[in-house]
């Protein structure tokens, strides 16, 4: 299942009619603040007494009034919190239930910062604009200094809600709690950390549901919508506990069956060609094909100067030297380390001549960049052509497809559009955005970076090309399929990261061993 996020503007529509139903001032707000201290109160649960203290960074507006009606709720609670006001002003009623509450606010930031253990970054909201004003930057500076956990309200300061973009100074929250429904930053901004979601609203009419009802308009006429997804669930750090009651993560992305039907062999569960390495980079068709073999349980055929190698490391792989040997296949994979001379453009021109869906990757994303009559074929191309650039290759193929820079998501669904194939921006936040659909993008957070790593993107090729093959041979959703090989990858690498003492470094040959129990995990998590 996915996740819809909603632009700021539609978040402001919604909570219209519930701010018109209130039945005294500030409920809304109230409500919304309950959430932030339920949920704070888990992030303090087992912190020694000494370190207690919890620092709420109100702004002027909405949110500062969130972090104070919280602020007033913990105290209740037994907690000890102090208050600063970096602008100098706060919503009045929220800073007067704080004070009546005995909290103390600060004339400055605090310089005995050692006994914090949780900070509430309350600054801005939703409107705000990634580049912090001045009279912020101390507190932002503080909050990501502290040896503290960081609770956002809404959004971190510094991170624009409707595209994730984070200016050079902003808050990295360790969670970050909404309310209602998502922003488009809880899927594209690593800077949210772990994002939950809050049910709030007002007895018998509820800001998800108002969103639910007006969602459809929006998809036809609106801005793009954000399917979002996190693809490792959120680690308790703090306590055994759950999240509190109404209270939920992003959902985990879904993954096609791989297990093969009683009608199934070798040949119908999805085989997968590879074109990759070269005697410069014979390392990329071990690692692609060490992908492939160990998504599914379908055949991998191998064509390119390593085979031998290849055969070496994977017995199973069914190897020849030429594309033309290479035997009837469902998907393609053609790039990593395939090279990018002439002979390797003829080669990828005939890769794109097949009827079945091809994966694009590493030095074919070079090759289409370089070859106008290239891109040419794959706008043509009546199967699925599936791009899978890193953000330096993207800016490449943006470029030479001249398509205007913008934010993350809007750039990739514009360049899905120009070439009229599917891309998959690899990234902490993976987009994906498909050419027939100008109104949709999906994003996979992989909740840490171990995969940022030489080889690793060798990896997701082969399992994002198994996928890719199992959904051509079973008539499959091409969604699901690139979703759940993103969030293999990225659970395989979080897998491979784990030492006993604490994670460590995970290389792309380790990756590709956890692919099989990552696929496990997700089956069984699903």
């Amino acid at each position: 299942m996915f996740s819809s996020t909603f632009t700021a503007d539609q978040i402001r529509a919604a909570e219209a009619p519930l701010l018109a139903a209130q039945e005294f001032e500030d409920q809304l707000m109230q409500s919304a603040a309950h959430a932030v201290a339920e949920v704070a109160k888990v992030m303090l649960a087992g912190v020694t007494e000494t370190r207690a203290r919890v620092l709420v960074l109100a702004g002027p507006g909405g949110n500062g009034g969130d972090g104070l009606y919280a602020g007033a709720e913990l105290l209740l609670a037994g907690h000890r919190v102090d208050a600063v006001l970096p602008t100098g002003s706060a919503q009045e009623r929220a800073l007067q239930a704080f004070t009546a509450a005995g909290g103390v606010v600060l004339e400055d930031l605090p310089e005995q910062w050692q006994d914090y253990a949780l900070v509430i970054d309350a600054m801005t909201g939703i409107g705000a604009t990634g580049e912090v004003r001045e009279n912020l930057r101390p507190a932002v500076e503080l909050a990501n200094a502290l040896n503290a956990q960081v609770l956002a309200v809404d959004v971190p300061t510094g991170v624009e809600a409707d595209t994730g973009w984070a200016g050079q100074c902003h808050v990295n929250a360790d969670v970050t709690v909404t309310f209602g429904g998502w922003r488009r930053a809880h899927g594209l901004s690593p800077a949210c950390g772990v994002q939950l979601l809050a049910d709030i609203g007002l007895p018998g009419k509820r800001l998800h549901e108002t969103l639910g009802d007006q969602l459809t308009l929006w998809a036809e006429d609106g801005p793009p919508l954000l399917i979002a997804n996190r693809a490792v669930l959120p680690e308790q750090k703090w306590t055994e506990q759950k999240w509190p009651d109404g209270i939920q993560t992003l959902w985990l992305p879904p993954l096609q069956d791989i297990a093969s039907g009683p009608e199934d062999d070798k040949y119908t569960g999805g085989v997968v060609g590879i074109r990759a390495g070269s005697d410069g980079y014979p390392g990329a068709a071990i690692l692609s094909t060490a992908g492939a073999v160990n998504a599914t349980p379908a055949m991998v055929r191998y064509a390119g100067p390593q085979a031998v190698e290849v055969v070496r490391a994977h017995p199973e792989v069914v190897a020849t030297h030429t594309l033309q040997d290479a035997g009837r296949v469902q998907a393609w994979v053609f790039g990593p380390g395939a090279g990018t001379d002439e002979a390797a453009a003829e080669e990828l021109r005939w890769v794109l001549d097949q009827e079945v869906p091809v994966l694009i990757d590493a030095d074919g994303l070079t090759l289409l960049a370089q070859h106008p009559n290239l891109r040419e074929l794959v706008a043509q191309r009546e199967q699925m052509t599936v791009l899978t650039p890193h953000d330096g290759e993207f800016a490449r193929l943006r470029e030479a497809a001249n398509v205007g820079e913008s934010d993350r998501m809007a750039e990739t669904i514009a360049l899905a559009a120009a070439l009229q194939c599917t891309v998959v921006r690899k990234g902490r936040v993976t987009v994906i955005a498909h050419e027939g659909d100008p109104y949709t993008a999906y994003a996979i957070d992989a909740g840490h970076s171990w995969a940022a790593t030489p080889g690793s993107g060798d990896v997701l090729a082969g399992i994002a090309g198994a996928h890719l093959a199992l959904m051509h041979a079973k008539r499959l959703w091409e969604e699901v399929a690139l979703a759940g090989a993103v969030a293999v990858h990225a659970l395989a690498a979080k897998l491979a990261a784990a030492t006993a003492f604490g994670d460590a470094t995970a290389p792309a040959s380790r990756i590709a061993e956890f692919i099989r129990p990552a696929t496990a995990k997700m089956r069984n998590d699903a």
